[in-house]
């Protein structure tokens, strides 16, 4: 394995992404889990119980084959507007650490 695919693979895995998986996922499948999969580890204060339950349910979905062809681009929205509001909770705090 060369050094550069070292380096990739290992980008991947600090993601949350299975390189075995990258080609053969969807995309919008593979943004939602990196989004999840750092919220969860970066900013799991700012998320409400429910939130970090959805989340966790739709890790768990992408780890299992069966239940990952079944993620619809619903599934991807709802954690994409999680990671919507965990932004623009980010960006409020940083607004009030400036003032």
């Amino acid at each position: 394995m060369g050094n550069k695919e070292h380096n990739s693979n290992y980008w991947l895995k600090a993601n949350g992404i299975n390189p075995k998986n990258l080609v053969a996922e969807r995309l919008d499948l593979l943004q939602a889990q990196k989004i999840a999969h750092n919220l969860l580890k970066d900013h799991v204060k700012l998320l409400g119980q429910n939130e970090a339950a959805s989340l966790n349910n739709f890790l768990l979905a992408m780890n299992n084959g069966a239940k990952r062809k079944k993620l619809t681009k619903n599934a991807c929205y709802k954690v994409f507007n999680i990671g919507t509001a965990v932004n623009r909770k980010l960006f409020a705090v940083n607004r009030k650490i400036k003032a």
